[in-house]
């Protein structure tokens, strides 16, 4: 079972593709960078960030010498956390073939040039066996086990006899032998229901240890308990995006440039501020590729899924044809959307339905019945000639057809704000009986609303007041931390400011700003909302508050303190400050 578990993560995992804009395949381990990985500690009701950067596997597994059984990572969309864990296997694999030919393996891997970065990959040769499970694929299973039988052992024995001895050895070895269990993407996994929110291993399976991934709002949520997170880690990125930038300009252009090119890179990015967008690995290797090709961008997110948009169709179809009116500001100049846009109008339409239905496990990997449902099967072969649409044989004797999924749950997620702006009907009408239909259906379209500001203002000033409500009724549980709709509604703002929209007016009724979060755009989204807000909760020990060097044009001030006018607040319920550099004015003349 070991030779083929390693055939088969070679086979898998082994390869990235440098960018969405191209076909390019590199081995991960000779482009991928180190990540910039953070413990968290627990402080109240919460979890804040410590300043402890995890940079070797034993940090992330063992405490005091002992083994964390569940270990979490939480990082937002695009930031690296799928290929963190493929790389954690590839080595893996590499320590378990270099104990088989007793002797070590040359690579040309770029970690050596960062010795202090998950350089001990010796240490997961404890782990007899690693499972490496990706949970969209198998949302409504809540065993472990038999999501191992479906994902892993069904792809490498092709026989049901052969089948039916590995089922029984993976039980035994999962009894007796040290493994580590690798589940990816937590908020995409929806569980069979009745109370189910994590995946499960029977408890004759204690020998496990789980790595979980997931996005931030699926641990603020609060579904699952806290003790069971012994370890908590926060994935911001890459640990250093200018080295990683490099690494793939060097793909792209003569060795004997790259200095002068790269450093030229690095004033565009300072130019543009892009340097939050380069934490994520996808946004940084759409940023090279685009500036290898002397593509200039403005810093909207928007912007970036519409060059990758471009580069899609045009596998599709190599016709060229700009809009005289483009629908939206980022379109423009773009030449192969608009002779292909009946087809992305449909696939837009499939994926604002499907991310949008009552049946949520088909909303991310459906079959050809649901493709059927929105008229896509006469167009599947261009969708997966283009990309956009995936398929996956079902690892089955009997299978008769494969699973598809877009290419990115980020994609599939702009594909539905571009269907919503559209068609804006649909935020009265669908999306509002969506977020009735549980207490926290709000927080898993943040990124929809996010691009929805990039697309059309208007839609997403409605949808923010609908989500808002929401969140109103469940902030209590956010009492001493910012609720994630914060961060959804502040990066709203900044995609809209990208696409020079004007009538921004996202609602947002509870703030609570610390150290960590504390930016000009927050407060001018205060100030746009002072009307309705009901919570104001200020705790800054910076004495500079409004100078950490992130600041829009449009929000830079000369003063160093943060000013707060309370005379029209006339709904406001709860306000606690504390720190340097807030000052109340209008009637309530204080300073703190």
């Amino acid at each position: 079972m070991l030779r083929g578990l390693t055939a088969h993560y070679d086979t898998k995992l082994s390869y990235v593709t440098t960018s969405p804009l191209n076909c390019v395949h590199e081995k991960l381990r000779d482009i991928y960078m180190p990540p910039k990985l953070l413990l968290m500690t627990k402080d109240k009701q919460s979890f804040k960030k410590t300043g402890m950067q995890i940079k070797n596997y034993e940090n992330m597994f063992l405490k005091h010498a002992k083994e964390n059984h569940k270990t979490f990572i939480q990082g937002e969309a695009g930031t690296g956390k799928s290929t963190f864990l493929a790389k954690l296997v590839m080595d893996w694999c590499r320590i378990k073939l270099e104990k088989q030919l007793k002797t070590k393996i040359a690579h040309t891997d770029t970690q050596t040039n960062y010795a202090s970065f998950f350089n001990d990959s010796w240490s997961l040769h404890r782990y007899s066996f690693v499972f490496h499970i990706t949970l969209r694929n198998s949302v409504t299973e809540i065993s472990i086990y038999n999501m191992i039988k479906e994902q892993i052992i069904d792809s490498i024995y092709s026989s049901e006899e052969d089948r039916k001895k590995a089922y029984t050895l993976l039980n035994e070895i999962m009894k007796r032998e040290l493994c580590l269990i690798l589940l990816d993407g937590l908020d995409e996994w929806t569980g069979p229901g009745g109370g189910y929110n994590l995946p499960t291993l029977v408890t004759c399976h204690r020998q496990c240890v789980i790595l979980i991934t997931t996005r931030p709002w699926k641990v603020a949520e609060g579904t699952f308990n806290h003790s069971e997170m012994h370890t908590f880690l926060q994935l911001e990125g890459v640990n250093d995006p200018f080295e990683l930038s490099r690494n793939l300009l060097s793909l792209m252009i003569d060795r004997k440039e790259l200095s002068a090119k790269h450093l030229l890179f690095k004033r565009y990015v300072s130019e543009k501020k892009l340097n939050d967008l380069l934490l994520s690995p996808m946004m940084l290797s759409v940023i090279v590729c685009s500036y290898a090709e002397g593509i200039t961008l403005k810093g909207s997110k928007c912007e970036i899924y519409c060059i990758i948009l471009e580069s899609l169709l045009k596998k599709a179809n190599s016709k060229i044809s700009e809009f005289q009116h483009p629908p939206f500001p980022c379109f423009t100049g773009t030449q192969y959307i608009q002779p292909n846009i009946e087809h992305l109008n449909r696939l837009a339409e499939a994926a604002f339905h499907l991310l949008f239905s009552n049946t949520r496990e088909n909303s991310l990997v459906f079959g050809i019945s649901e493709l059927k449902l929105y008229k896509l099967e006469e167009e599947l072969e261009t969708a997966l000639k283009s990309g956009i649409l995936s398929a996956t044989p079902k690892a089955s004797v009997l299978r008769l057809s494969s699973s598809f999924s877009f290419i990115h749950k980020s994609f599939q997620e702009f594909l539905a704000a571009y269907h919503i702006a559209r068609n804006t009907q649909t935020i009265n009408g669908i999306i509002s009986g969506y977020l009735k239909r549980s207490n926290n259906s709000y927080l898993d379209v943040t990124e929809v609303l996010t691009f929805l500001c990039g697309l059309d203002i208007s839609a997403a000033n409605t949808l923010s007041d609908m989500m808002d409500k929401c969140d109103q009724l469940h902030y209590l549980k956010y009492e001493f931390k910012p609720s994630p709709f914060q961060h959804c509604v502040l990066s709203g703002y900044r995609e809209a400011i990208a696409n020079a929209k004007t009538c921004i007016n996202l609602k947002l009724s509870h703030f609570n700003i610390d150290d960590e979060n504390i930016h000009p755009d927050l407060h001018s989204l205060w100030v746009m909302n002072a009307s309705s807000v009901e919570v104001l909760r200020v705790t800054v020990f910076s004495r500079d508050p409004l100078f950490d060097g992130k600041s829009s044009p449009e929000c830079e001030k000369s003063s160093s303190t943060m000013d707060f006018e309370l005379s029209s607040c006339h709904k406001l319920k709860v306000l606690k400050l504390y720190g340097y550099g807030v000052c109340l004015k209008g009637r309530y003349i204080h300073y703190c």
